[in-house]
C-alpha cells in the first residue's frame, strides 16, 4: 500500500496544504504533519511518502528510523528544479517564486536539510532512478522475494 502524508493531511483537515499554511502557519502545519505521521505506526507493509520538510521537524526522522526503512531519494538541485517546475502540486514554501528564485532557493534548502536526510537508513542517487528500480532495491533490502510484473 502507499500513503502520501500530504494527501492524508488534506483529507483529514478538509483543506489543501497551501490553505493549511495560510490558515495556521508553517509551525502548526508541522505539528499536524508529525501527529498524522505517528498515527500511521500501526499500519504494516506500507510505503509512506512525506514532504521534504517532514524529516526536519519534531524528531520525525528519528521516529521514522525507529519504525521503518527510511529512504532518501537524493537528487541534484538541477533535477529537483526540473521536478518542481513540472509539478502541478502547489508547495507553500516555493509558491510565488520565479524560476530564478526557485533555483537559488533549492541548494541552500538542501544544505539546511542535509543532516536530516542523510540520517536515512538508505540513501539512493535518484536523478535517473525509475520506480521499478526503486521497488527492486527496497524489496532486496527488506528481503522480499516477489516477482514484479
Amino acid at each position: 500500500d502507499f500513503i502520501d502524508l500530504d494527501h492524508l493531511i488534506e483529507s483529514k483537515q478538509s483543506k489543501s496544504i497551501p490553505e493549511i499554511f495560510a490558515s495556521y502557519g508553517e509551525e502548526r502545519f508541522r505539528q499536524i504533519e508529525a501527529d498524522n505521521l505517528r498515527l500511521l505506526q500501526a499500519i504494516q507493509n506500507v510505503v509512506i511518502s512525506t514532504g521534504g520538510g517532514a524529516p526536519c521537524y519534531y524528531q520525525n526522522m528519528e521516529w521514522m528510523n525507529a519504525h521503518g526503512l527510511t529512504i532518501y531519494l537524493k537528487m541534484t538541485p538541477e533535477r529537483l528544479f526540473a521536478r518542481l517546475t513540472a509539478s502541478k502540486k502547489q508547495r507553500p514554501l516555493i509558491q510565488g517564486k520565479s524560476k530564478e528564485e526557485l533555483l537559488d532557493y533549492i541548494s541552500p534548502m538542501l544544505e539546511k536539510r542535509k543532516e536530516f536526510y542523510e540520517a536515512s537508513k538508505l540513501i539512493l542517487e535518484a536523478d535517473d532512478l525509475k520506480g521499478k528500480q526503486l521497488e527492486l532495491i527496497v524489496r532486496e533490502r527488506l528481503g522480499i522475494q516477489k516477482d514484479i510484473e
